[in-house]
């Protein structure tokens, strides 16, 4: 569904990717890890256009892609409702096609399943609480029904009881035969439901590793845990 090869990239000064390869696979929860700076962020932008690379290609689709940023932001000057509407334009509907009424019902299941009040869509996402407003990024993205959904600090802002129904939404995707890549620094959190892993460090990809392979890393010397592994990889 997506692959990277070799990209490079410079922002400023500072040489952001030196040398990122990875592939995902249709119907897999794939976790990227690294530490602030590795250029998880950076890799996710290109991948979806948001920056050109100096270097290296991009594959994606086909298909819908989905993205839920660190930090969301929407179109001004318009509520959840307007905002789900054109979101439901662009992506053609499918998983809540029909009449308005029934747009409406789909909207309000998807709303209960990610424990968002449905009464914040006659508000602007602007006025949101963090977590609310990442709630809404998913909400955004179910209307989309992305083939592919990408989502950087997944669980960022997000309270216990709302992890575990994004966490069942990433689960759902992928029974469904889609595709999830996570940049994520919650390391157990990933190893709980990835399927595939991939490591930066410096700007390089410095582990592209499915999960039985995840799990020899894990029995090697490091130690037993995820974290032993991962400052291993990631660590100077």
């Amino acid at each position: 569904m997506l692959e990277v090869q070799r990209l490079a990239k410079r922002l400023g000064r500072v040489q952001a990717l030196r040398d990122v390869s990875f592939k995902t696979r249709r119907g897999t929860i794939t976790a990227m890890l690294g530490e602030n700076g590795a250029g998880k962020t950076t890799s996710l932008k290109i991948a979806l256009g948001f920056l050109r690379p100096d270097s290296g290609a991009v594959s994606v689709g086909p298909g819908i892609v989905g993205y839920v940023p660190d930090r969301p932001a929407f179109l001004p000057g318009l509520d959840g409702w307007t905002i789900l509407g054109l979101s439901r334009v662009r992506g053609g509907g499918r998983e809540a096609s029909g009449n308005g009424r029934g747009f409406g019902a789909a909207v309000l299941a998807a709303a209960r399943s990610l424990l968002f009040d449905p009464s914040l869509l006659r508000r602007r996402p602007a006025s949101y609480s963090a977590g609310n407003a990442k709630k809404f990024a998913y909400l955004q993205n179910l209307v989309l029904a992305p083939d592919l959904l990408v989502a950087d600090e997944p669980y960022a802002g997000l309270d216990p009881p709302s992890i575990k129904r994004v966490r069942d939404l990433f689960c759902g995707l992928r029974q469904a035969g889609k595709t999830v890549l996570l940049s994520s620094h919650m390391l157990a959190e990933m190893e709980r439901i990835a399927d595939g892993f991939i490591v930066l460090s410096q700007g390089r990809t410095v582990a592209h590793a499915g999960l039985r392979e995840w799990r020899l890393l894990r029995s090697g010397r490091t130690g037993p845990d995820i974290e032993s592994v991962f400052l291993r990889l990631a660590g100077p």
